[in-house]
């Protein structure tokens, strides 16, 4: 897992609120540690990472389904309001305005496979260290994830492929989770005259479509 440098941009132009995002960061983390359950943080956090600034509400841990529930557990005994939101996804614990999504499957579907803990950073935000998730397989979540109220998830995967340098071997491999979505959204980078190879567009291009091969 590679280590990167902490990262000077906060969370809101709120003190108060800062402060709050500042604490349950850090206690959400502690949790999810403590009770030995691997995880990744995503979401608006990794946006402002890899890609472009992003005014970050909560905080998205993806985490393996087994440890969905038990870990909820925990939130609750450390005094969070909790609730099985969306029970084949998406839980969520709640302190001082500040929400923790426990997220177990995402759009595509994607779960917390083997290799993306390995491909993760360490990476200090407000204090706390925390396991982020690769800009990699943050593009692809994003990738993925496109409906009509997320259209912004394919504009924070267009902010990563334009800041980083990123191992597009392991990008193709992983397009193959839904390919017609990950090159309609490649299309768009280049369109964007975004750094993206045309030799990744054929490779997707005949994983989407085999019969033009």
């Amino acid at each position: 897992m590679r280590v990167v440098q902490s990262k000077s941009r906060t969370h809101d132009a709120d003190p108060d609120r800062d402060e709050s995002f500042r604490r349950v960061l850090a206690e959400s983390i502690e949790i999810t540690e403590n009770n030995g359950v691997q995880y990744l943080v995503g979401g608006s956090l990794a946006s402002l990472t890899w890609g472009r600034p992003s005014r970050t509400g909560d905080v998205d841990l993806l985490i393996d389904p087994r440890s969905a529930k038990p870990l909820l557990k925990a939130f609750k005994e450390a005094g969070y309001e909790t609730e099985e939101t969306v029970p084949q996804w998406l839980f969520k614990a709640r302190k001082d305005g500040i929400t923790v999504d426990l997220i177990f499957e995402m759009a595509g579907p994607l779960y917390l496979e083997p290799q993306m803990p390995e491909r993760g950073t360490v990476i200090e935000i407000l204090g706390t260290k925390v396991q982020m998730i690769s800009p990699e397989d943050f593009i692809v979540s994003q990738a993925m994830a496109f409906k009509e109220d997320t259209a912004v998830y394919w504009f924070n995967a267009l902010g990563v492929i334009a800041r980083q340098e990123l191992d597009w071997e392991y990008l193709v491999e992983m397009a193959q989770r839904g390919p017609r979505m990950f090159l309609s959204m490649l299309l768009l980078a280049q369109a964007k005259d975004l750094p993206v190879p045309d030799s990744v567009i054929r490779r997707i291009f005949a994983g989407a479509f085999p019969e033009h091969e």
